[in-house]
């Protein structure tokens, strides 16, 4: 007999995963078979799984595994937590499903993490996003803000964070229909010739309207603020 929570979890993770495929499907103009959802009861469990043979950091919200396009992720005991991780990992699944049909999953692996997995987060949090708005904040104030090359060839900038940050930008200016052609287009033609493809612009003149949109966004806002230096001593 299975204990009440994980037959509740379950339920809820089933009505979960059929609205997001649904909006998912509608987004990508993309539909596909069955897929499998394998959920654990907590995240030490999930770390232990034999469904993928690498090691799970502790980080990790969810896998899909690209040979079958299987989800896999633990129950958090948060319903909103829960529904962003399977949000996310079922655009992976429409991503991989995408690829198989556009001349194989190594064009897929070609693509920089800020897009794949700054798609992921869009679409999964939405175009206005609290933490990234922080990270984005914190950019422009130091004057730190990356391009799209130093998103593509530089790890300090995390991927997750920028890349749903500029996904957002391209989403709220040209349409959510655009974050996808740029995807599509990228499996044939690379991302930096699917921008000027689908966008009408290269990626320097991406970043350049980019930035400048975050920094009026956040600029004015992070000024009229009182610095921390100004009211207490750096201990570290």
């Amino acid at each position: 007999k299975w204990p009440t929570t994980v037959v509740m979890w379950s339920c809820m993770a089933a009505r979960m995963a059929e609205r997001w495929y649904a909006r998912l499907s509608e987004t990508f103009r993309h539909a596909f078979d069955r897929k499998s959802l394998i959920f654990y009861a907590d995240a030490p469990d999930f770390q232990q799984t034999n469904v993928i043979t690498e090691q799970l950091e502790e980080g990790t919200g969810g896998v899909t595994e690209g040979l079958h396009t299987r989800v896999i992720m633990p129950f958090t005991g948060i319903y909103k937590n829960n529904d962003h991780v399977l949000g996310h990992e079922l655009v992976h699944v429409f991503q991989y499903n995408i690829a198989e049909g556009a001349g194989g999953l190594q064009r897929l692996d070609a693509l920089p993490l800020w897009l794949i997995e700054g798609m992921a987060e869009h679409f999964s949090v939405g175009r206005n996003d609290p933490l990234t708005a922080m990270w984005m904040r914190d950019a422009v104030m130091r004057d730190k803000f990356p391009t799209i090359n130093q998103l593509t060839t530089d790890p300090r900038f995390f991927p997750y964070r920028y890349g749903e940050a500029l996904w957002a930008y391209v989403g709220g200016r040209w349409g959510d229909r655009a974050v996808v052609d740029v995807y599509r287009t990228s499996l044939r033609l690379g991302w930096d010739q699917a921008l000027i493809r689908v966008l009408g612009m290269n990626s320097d003149s991406l970043s350049k309207e980019w930035a400048a949109a975050n920094k009026a966004t956040y600029l004015a806002t992070a000024q009229s603020r009182t610095h921390p230096d100004s009211v207490g001593r750096p201990v570290v």
